[in-house]
């Protein structure tokens, strides 16, 4: 009893002292901070388990789900992509090792601390994931949201609607999204050696022929450096391809056909530069090939024509400019037509037509004979005209539809009609109405109306007072008929 009542003040005393201690410990830690941003971070880790290469365990939760992350990773080859990103130097396959040996390899990032590390098991090898500092929540956060993001690139990628794949810094191929696994072995076979070649590639799109149908496709290639990878893209042009080999057949088509007309062609382009002209433009304005090949603007094409005297000779060579200006904007509105006559006789026709996307074209023409034919043909109507004016005979023709195709002056006098007065497009009913006032025989003026020069008729009308004149129609060859009125 007496050691026992000895002890109790001493252990009294004793707890006395430990909880001063405590209450000084706790009363201190909020003050002194130092030692938190000096601690060690936390780390955590994840083991692989490998027998033959292949993946026979691990420590990752929720496995089988959507957020699986070793989704689809079967052996140390996939592992190895998931983890390369990250890592460097990581082996294609698991290294042979003595036991305890420990191979490790740094992350990429020089501030990244994680590390990936291999040993050698019993019957396999363990792989190990470190992370040496966890990150604090809002580092976690943003992770997450990182993680998030990148997903959805990943997504854009797969569901993409051209072939993407990623090639290692040997040139093989480490993904390939859906549209990419379209491709054949054959076909990938052949992308790739395009890749490996690209002097001899470059500018024109692969040629993937169906070994079965014969089909051939067109895949352009386009290559991006992502460091010790390369993202490639692969575009199935085939369409465009056809697209224009059909419109390079059109143009030489048109070509051909443009070849053999009489009309010299000119076409300019939005930037009205010269892309399209015909040998008969050569033939016509005397340009050399070699000037018309070069691609002329619309000014310097007209310049040319002006020095060869192949447009009208202007005044002065401003107003000839403005002249010029003002037939483009004209011709591009689709309203510019002209004729010019030329210092050495001839006569071009000149057309000016608004083509699609600012395009215009001109056509030039020789109407020379056309324009001669016309005046011959004005100058003899001209003179039968005058032959008919002094005849004493009133003539005058009627066409098939009944209408006053010509009469002389006689015919103008004996129905009283001012020669001022236009006569043209009067019909035989007016003709007739006229007669009869001026010479009257109701029967004879009838029998005209309703015959209407499809058989001869022949009569006398008048009276005192007016004159009489003998009245006679005679059918003329394509439905025209002559009406004469000679004084009885």
């Amino acid at each position: 009893m007496q050691g026992i009542v000895i002890g109790m003040p001493v252990a009294i005393a004793l707890s006395g002292l430990m909880a001063g201690i405590v209450v000084w410990a706790l009363a201190r830690w909020p003050l002194d901070k130092s030692h938190i941003a000096g601690r060690p971070s936390r780390q955590s880790s994840n083991y692989f388990l490998f027998r033959e290469g292949l993946l026979v365990d691990h420590d990752i939760t929720r496995p089988g789900t959507a957020n699986d992350p070793l989704f689809g990773i079967s052996g140390w080859p996939q592992l190895k992509e998931w983890l390369g990103h990250r890592f460097i130097d990581l082996p294609d396959d698991l290294p042979a090792m003595q036991a305890g040996e420990v191979v490790t390899f740094p992350a990429r990032d020089p501030h990244d601390e994680a590390q990936v590390t291999i040993s050698v098991l019993r019957h396999g090898h363990r792989v190990t994931l470190i992370e040496r500092a966890l990150p604090m929540p809002a580092e976690w956060h943003d992770a997450k949201a990182r993680l998030a993001f990148k997903r959805l690139h990943r997504m854009a990628s797969e569901n993409a609607p051209i072939a993407i794949c990623i090639l290692d810094h040997e040139g093989k191929i480490t993904w390939r999204n859906a549209i990419f696994q379209e491709f054949s072995e054959k076909d990938e076979g052949e992308i790739l050696a395009a890749v490996a070649s690209p002097n001899e590639a470059a500018g024109h799109p692969v040629v993937l022929t169906d070994p079965q149908g014969g089909r051939q496709r067109h895949v352009d290639l386009t290559s991006i450096d992502a460091g010790d990878r390369h993202i490639l893209y692969a575009t199935d042009v085939t369409e465009l391809v056809n697209t224009d080999a059909m419109r390079s057949s059109f143009i030489q088509t048109l070509t051909k056909t443009f070849a053999d007309l009489a009309t010299g062609l000119a076409v300019f382009d939005r930037g009205q530069r010269l892309v399209l002209f015909n040998p008969a433009l050569v033939d016509l304005t005397g340009l050399p090939v070699e000037f018309l090949s070069s691609r002329p603007g619309l000014l310097d094409f007209f310049d040319r024509l002006r020095d060869r005297q192949v447009l009208p000779e202007p005044k002065n060579y401003a107003t000839w400019r403005a002249q010029i200006n003002e037939m483009i904007e004209t011709a591009s509105d689709g309203h510019y037509a002209e004729a010019w006559t030329l210092p050495n006789g001839l006569t071009y026709r000149v057309t000016g037509r608004p083509h699609p996307d600012g395009a215009i074209a001109f056509l030039i023409e020789d109407i020379t004979d056309e324009i001669s034919f016309n005046r011959r043909t004005k100058s003899q109507l001209e003179i039968r005209q005058a032959v008919l004016d002094r005849l004493d005979t009133a003539i005058a023709v009627i066409g098939p539809n009944d209408i006053l195709i010509l009469c002389n002056d006689t015919f103008r006098e004996r129905l009283g009609i001012p020669p001022d007065d236009s006569f043209a497009e009067t019909s035989l009913d007016e003709i007739v109405r006229t007669a009869r006032s001026r010479f009257p025989n109701d029967d004879l003026w009838a029998d005209i109306l309703a015959g209407s020069g499809r058989s001869p008729i022949e009569g006398r009308a008048g009276d005192d007072t007016t004159g009489r004149v003998h009245v006679r129609t005679e059918p003329l060859p394509g439905g025209f008929t002559m009406l004469n009125l000679t004084p009885d």
